[in-house]
């Protein structure tokens, strides 16, 4: 088997080579590929492979590339490609994330290269001031529930972890009725369960507490010193308006940064719509590739 199943202590290795080839795309976060290894039907492994930092994707049916080689050109791609497909008899490896950058050393003809998702990247002051007709939407949603919650916005801590997954479940609950493909729970429980195991340089949680009680949290963290990633944010979908209070304090936390990437909107209609009230100021095209 090709390289080493991931765990927590390639996270500051993986961080580090994300940093000098200045990757900016959501998919490059330690934390989200830790999360998203769920043995056994879909494990992450990491591995030194024709001079690039290679992440593959393990299933019972083959393997494929979870990104492109680091760093990557032509030659590296053929060299780890051959290698895949010499591994499990001439098959090629698909590739489920691909950057702008990298899709350019595609081979067209061996690769179909498919939108996957647009990022959306956010200017976090702007959210966090809030002011201009822009932002009269959210500030007026911010309002009307600061006018019906007494709240506190605070840092999550380990001892917030079991109300975290309680109000996981009830949101998968919730949304899981109108929205049954919504694939991002498992790596958000996995993510949660490993929260207390990361240092605050990697991963970052905050919370809103209303009467004692946890109702939203977010998982946040560096990307680049630039950069900041924004993980993970469930809020109680049974409270109006808690979810754009969630956002905008946490975007207040990251107004040192000059960007946020926010991921896309899994091309649901209600998060586009949701998402674009906070004004990106970008957004980052990804693709996946599929071998022809």
């Amino acid at each position: 088997m090709i390289g080493h199943p991931i765990d927590l202590s390639h996270g500051g290795y993986l961080r580090d080579v994300f940093l000098r080839a200045d990757k900016r795309a959501w998919c490059y976060f330690p934390p989200f590929l830790c999360a998203f290894s769920l043995a056994p039907h879909r494990v992450v492994r990491v591995c030194e492979l024709a001079g690039c930092t290679c992440l593959f994707v393990q299933r019972p049916t083959g393997i494929d590339l979870l990104l492109p080689p680091i760093p990557c050109d032509v030659d590296a791609l053929n060299r780890v490609e051959k290698k895949l497909a010499d591994h499990q008899r001439g098959r090629l490896p698909r590739i489920l994330w691909v950057d702008a950058r990298d899709a350019q050393f595609l081979d067209p003809q061996r690769f179909a290269l498919r939108d996957k998702d647009a990022e959306y990247i956010y200017d976090p002051s702007q959210i966090a001031s809030v002011k201009g007709r822009l932002f009269r939407d959210v500030r007026k949603r911010v309002r009307r529930f600061k006018r019906a919650h007494l709240s506190r916005f605070r840092p999550l801590n380990a001892r917030d972890i079991p109300h975290c997954i309680a109000l996981l479940k009830h949101w998968r609950r919730r949304q899981g009725r109108r929205h049954p493909f919504l694939l991002d729970w498992g790596y958000t429980q996995a993510a949660l369960d490993q929260f207390h195991c990361w240092s605050k340089e990697m991963l970052r949680g905050w919370c809103v507490e209303i009467d004692g009680q946890v109702e939203a949290f977010a998982l946040t963290g560096d990307m680049q010193p630039d950069l900041a990633h924004f993980f993970v944010a469930k809020a109680n979908p049974d409270l109006p308006d808690l979810s754009y209070f969630l956002r905008w304090r946490v975007y207040g936390a990251l107004a040192a940064y000059r960007r946020v990437n926010d991921a896309g909107d899994l091309g649901l209609a209600g998060l586009r719509q949701f998402k674009q009230k906070f004004r990106p100021v970008e957004q980052w095209r990804v693709f996946s590739a599929d071998p022809l």
